[in-house]
């Protein structure tokens, strides 16, 4: 698999799986499915009951980019499980609230980590948390940050309640 969470120290996979297992949601949205690897962490330890909405812009992305086609044949056998073109920039205006996980990884930095706080905590139940890919220094130092000037997002992290796990790619999350 592609995904930057089976190349580290941590078992992302395991702690996404722990994540749902302790919250038991009844609704995850993730933005950002790539080949799906926390898409299927998610409903390796979800109640059956669990809608998970997963959204990508999928060729429109400059950069690596999951199949929606492909994507769809591989969790066809999840009733619950959603695949749709969705735009995070836009997403967040047709989404109901109440979402129990909101998981977001799509190249993200410190202008994504800003608009996601903005937009789509307000969408979190009460409970509720937002995932997001990165957020140690580390993360911050790779290669793509530095070449595009992205906004490091370490630094804003003293603004939110939140705990980062790992270094490279790091997790973050952030409560209500």
């Amino acid at each position: 698999m592609m995904s930057s969470y089976t190349k580290n120290e941590l078992n992302y996979g395991n702690l996404l799986n722990a994540i749902t297992f302790t919250h038991n949601p009844s609704t995850i949205v993730e933005i950002g499915i790539l080949d799906g690897y926390s898409l299927e962490k998610f409903t390796e330890s979800t109640p059956p009951t669990t809608n998970v909405y997963a959204y990508d812009i999928f060729e429109e992305f400059n950069g690596n980019s999951g199949n929606k086609q492909e994507l769809q044949e591989r969790f066809k056998h999840h009733s619950r499980v959603h695949i749709e073109y969705g735009d995070f920039f836009k997403l967040h205006t047709t989404l109901p609230s109440n979402i129990d996980i909101i998981h977001i990884d799509i190249a993200n930095n410190g202008d994504i980590y800003e608009y996601a706080v903005d937009n789509y905590m307000k969408l979190l139940s009460p409970n509720g948390c937002l995932i997001l890919e990165g957020g140690s220094k580390e993360r911050d130092e790779v290669t793509w940050m530095k070449k595009y000037n992205k906004t490091p997002i370490n630094p804003l992290l003293c603004n939110y309640n939140c705990l980062t796990i790992g270094t490279v790619p790091s997790l973050t999350i952030i409560k209500m």
